[in-house]
């Protein structure tokens, strides 16, 4: 790996390597199990999404309005 000024640079073609070898093992999840998991966690912010506004409020003093707008709005452009 090169180095600038004594540092590493990122080695895109190593990590491709890493990870696709990883893949090729079977070792990780299929893309069915992935996308199941992201629905489930979409449905388990939405279902809770007052009890995380209240701990946003309770934690970072958010308003309701700052708390979806910073925190759920990519869960629910994902449903358009």
């Amino acid at each position: 790996m090169a180095a600038v000024e004594g540092k590493k640079l990122f080695d895109a073609k190593a990590v491709v390597k890493e990870l696709r070898v990883a893949f090729d093992s079977g070792t990780t999840r299929s893309y069915e199990w992935r996308v199941s998991q992201i629905k489930a966690i979409i449905k388990l912010t939405e279902d809770n999404e007052e009890d995380i506004t209240k701990a946003l409020h309770a934690d970072l003093s958010k308003s309701p309005a700052e708390a979806f707008i910073q925190e759920f709005w990519i869960w629910f452009i994902n449903q358009m």
